[in-house]
This record gives structure tokens, C-alpha cells and sequence, in this order.
């Protein structure tokens, strides 16, 4: 990488990396919308070692063209999602190619030391008209599991709320933590790609990070019990981002997510929002993102995700997670 300077994220590079991150989204066809707190949630707790399990690039003015983190799974997790990427002014210098050459060796490193028995999964995603980042992922060996899509919809005019019988939903307030989680758990066990983390690893990412909006989130309760929710968090100036939407078993198929989406839609409305968007797994057995589109939601680009094995020593010359190099 001739020209350019290679060293560790430090204190202070969160605000620099969600910048860079945005750039690469919007020119591979996406919105963006990350904030700075949800990239230093990444680094305070996803990222095990700042000094070993991150790469940042620099030009000779000190400014940021690529960045590569190597989140460590949660225990008993078998996908390490590879983040990062190069401005998309930057691109044909081979730098995206050291970078992921780079994440898949310290991949390969954590698994030797975290979980050698078991099987991981390097796993990077590309909007699907990316083509630069998917052809250096299949060039590297990565395969297609899954699309997802991107989508968002209006919140004015406010949305009417449909009336669920024996439902009451009330906005999300502290001491629901645990309620919360259970039901997650629960509605999210056999998705594909769910990765379970204790409550306290849960929460720090969740409902106690500063991107997190509790008054624009939703919980409905049947009774004392906690039958459904929606989390949501910052997603950038006049837009929000809608994280998880869970329902309990016992109550699908009866509008509750309809209802909570209903009303985060109308709330994010009156806060001042202009728009509310998440992601849907194309393949969710439940149906959500047939759901989502009946509450309002369009798609506004589809994601494409790559798995490849990570194998006990990688040997590859050559992230990522929301943004391809």
C-alpha cells in the first residue's frame, strides 16, 4: 500500500470509521444511517483487543481510506462478521484485498484461540449491485448464503394502530431489560445467523447503548406479561432505525408487530423523524418482511451476505460487515 499509512483504531477514530462505513454504503446503492455511538459500540464490546483486532489506513494528510475490525463472536457463536472497507475513492489500489487477507488471518487466530474445535464462518455482505466488493469476495473465496433487504418507509402521516384484542403496548422504559431479553431469546433462537449473547452482552448493545431510543421504542404486554417489542436507535438526521421486532410464539399471526410498528411509526413522527427503516432476512420463516411491507415499509436496496470457512491457518494474499471494500 504504497502512499499510505497502516495502524490500530484508537480512542477517538469511531467518528472517522462511521463516515467511511456511510461512504461505502451509499456508493454500493445504500443509505448509510450509522452513527457513531452504534461504531463505538462495536469497539467497546464487540471488538475483543483494539490494537490486535483492528486495522485502519491513512493518507499522508491523516485521513481514513480503510478500515478493517475483527469482532470476536459471542461465546458458543460460530460467525465472525468482518467489518469495514475503502472509500470508494481509494478502490483499485489493492488495499481492500490486504485488508480482508489481513481479517482472515486474525479470524483464524481468535478461532485457535477461542474455540479451536469448532467451525466458524467469516462472514461479509455487499449490496448487490457492489460489484468491486463481490468480486473481490468471490476472488477470495466467499460464497452466497443469504439476501436481506433494506427497507423504509414514511412516518407522517402518522399511521392508524390496529386494536389487538387483550393487548396493551406501552413505550420502553428501564427495569423491561430482562422481560425483553427472555422474549428475544425466545423469538429469535431458530433464525438463521442469531448468535445468542448473555444479558449483560446483550443489553450493552441494546437497550444501553447511546444510539438506543427508548421513547420511540415499543413493548406490548398481554396481561403482566411481555408478548412483543420493537427496539429502536438512531439512525442519523431525521431518519430511525428500527433494530429487533420480536414476538412471542404464542402470539403471532395477530397483528402484535403490526400494531407495535403502528405505533413506533406514529411516535418517530411526532419526535420529529421523516423516516423509519430495518432490514429483513428474505428468507425469515415468519414472514417479516411481508409484514414490514404491509406496515408501510419499501425496499430500498437488497444485501447480499458471504460466508467462508475459517480455517485453522489462512494462507490467502490478498470488511465488512456493512461495508464492502
Amino acid at each position: 500500500m504504497t502512499g499510505f499509512s497502516v495502524r490500530a483504531c484508537r480512542d477517538g477514530d469511531a467518528a472517522a470509521v462511521t463516515e467511511l462505513i456511510n461512504a461505502i454504503l451509499a456508493a454500493g446503492g445504500g443509505h448509510g444511517g450509522h452513527v457513531v455511538a452504534e461504531i463505538e459500540d462495536v469497539l467497546r464490546h464487540e471488538v475483543k483487543d483494539l490494537a490486535a483486532d483492528t486495522r485502519v489506513v491513512t493518507d499522508a494528510a491523516g485521513g481514513l481510506v480503510g478500515v478493517a475490525l475483527v469482532p470476536v463472536p459471542p461465546e458458543g457463536g460460530d460467525r465472525v462478521e468482518l467489518i469495514g472497507g475503502v472509500h470508494p475513492g481509494r478502490r483499485g489500489a489493492g488495499i481492500g484485498r490486504e485488508l480482508l487477507a489481513w481479517q482472515l488471518e486474525r479470524a483464524a487466530a481468535r478461532h485457535a484461540e477461542v474455540a479451536p474445535g469448532d467451525v466458524w464462518q467469516a462472514s461479509v455482505v455487499a449490496g448487490v449491485a457492489d460489484a468491486p466488493a463481490i468480486r473481490l469476495y468471490e476472488r477470495l473465496g466467499f460464497t452466497v448464503v443469504r439476501y436481506f433487504l433494506e427497507m423504509a418507509a414514511p412516518v407522517t402521516p402518522p399511521p392508524v394502530v390496529p386494536a389487538v384484542d387483550g393487548l396493551r403496548i406501552t413505550p420502553y422504559h428501564t427495569g423491561l431489560e430482562r422481560a425483553v431479553y427472555a422474549v428475544h431469546s425466545a423469538a429469535f433462537r431458530e433464525l438463521w445467523g442469531h448468535q445468542v449473547r448473555d444479558l449483560a452482552a446483550w443489553t450493552a448493545l441494546t437497550v444501553r447503548s447511546e444510539a438506543f431510543r427508548p421513547e420511540l421504542s415499543r413493548v406490548a404486554f398481554a396481561g403482566d406479561d411481555i408478548v412483543g417489542y420493537v427496539l429502536s436507535y438512531d439512525g442519523g438526521p431525521g431518519r430511525l432505525s428500527i433494530g429487533q421486532v420480536g414476538t412471542a410464539a404464542s402470539w403471532r399471526r395477530r397483528g402484535v408487530a403490526s400494531a407495535l410498528l403502528a405505533e413506533v411509526l406514529g411516535a418517530a413522527g411526532r419526535s420529529g423523524c421523516t423516516t423509519a427503516a430495518l432490514d429483513a432476512d428474505t428468507g425469515n420463516p415468519t414472514g417479516a418482511a411481508g409484514i414490514y411491507a404491509k406496515a408501510g415499509f419499501v425496499i430500498e436496496q437488497h444485501i447480499v451476505v458471504y460466508h467462508k470457512p475459517v480455517p485453522p491457518a489462512v494462507d490467502v494474499h490478498g470488511g465488512h460487515r456493512r461495508g464492502p471494500s
